[in-house]
C-alpha cells in the first residue's frame, strides 16, 4: 500500500515538473492558455487515476481509446455495408418489377469484403395483366415460365454468370 502511494506521489511530481518545463518552452501568446488547459487536464488525470484504480475502475486513455474506437468503427462499418446491400436489393427489386414481375423474395450474397456479388437468389412470378384472359392448360399443371429477360438484365447490369443467378 505504501508502495502504491509512493508511486502516486512520484507520478504527481513528474507531471508537475513536466508541466512547468512545457510552460516555460511555450512562447507567450494566444496558444499558451490552451497549453495550460491541456496541462491542467493531464495533472488532474494523473491525480485521479490511482484513486479510480483503488475503486476497481481502470481508466486509462489507451484502453478507453482502443475499446471504443475499434468497436464503434467495426459496428458502423458493418452497418454501412448492410445498408449498402439492402440498397442494392431494393434497387434490383424495383428494376425487376419494372420488367413486369412480382418479387416475393430477393437475397444478395456478397464476399467478405463486400466487393463482389457471389450470387443473387430470388423468388419471382410474372405479373398477370387484369385485362388479358389467361388460357387454361389442360393436362399440364406446370407452367413453363422463362425468366431470360430477368437473367439477361442482371447479367448485363451486375456482371454475373448464369450460375450465380438463382430464380425459384
Amino acid at each position: 500500500m505504501i508502495n502504491i502511494i509512493r508511486q502516486w506521489c512520484e507520478g504527481i511530481v513528474v507531471a508537475i515538473v513536466l508541466s512547468v518545463i512545457i510552460e516555460l518552452l511555450v512562447p507567450e501568446g494566444n496558444n499558451k492558455k490552451y497549453v495550460k488547459v491541456v496541462i491542467g487536464v493531464y495533472i488532474v488525470f494523473v491525480v485521479i487515476n490511482p484513486l479510480l484504480k483503488l475503486m476497481n475502475y481502470d481508466f486509462s486513455l489507451k484502453s478507453f481509446y482502443d475499446n471504443t474506437e475499434k468497436n464503434n468503427y467495426s459496428n458502423v462499418n458493418t452497418e454501412i455495408k448492410d445498408v449498402y446491400i439492402l440498397g442494392i436489393e431494393e434497387e434490383l427489386k424495383k428494376q425487376i418489377e419494372d420488367l413486369g414481375y412480382i418479387v416475393n423474395d430477393l437475397k444478395i450474397n456478397v464476399d467478405n469484403n463486400y466487393e463482389n456479388i457471389n450470387s443473387i437468389k430470388m423468388n419471382i412470378e410474372k405479373k398477370e395483366n387484369e385485362n388479358v384472359i389467361k388460357p387454361i392448360n389442360i393436362g399440364n399443371d406446370e407452367e413453363d415460365i422463362n425468366y431470360n429477360d430477368v437473367i439477361e438484365y442482371i447479367k448485363e447490369n451486375y456482371i454475373l454468370e448464369d450460375s450465380q443467378i438463382i430464380i425459384n
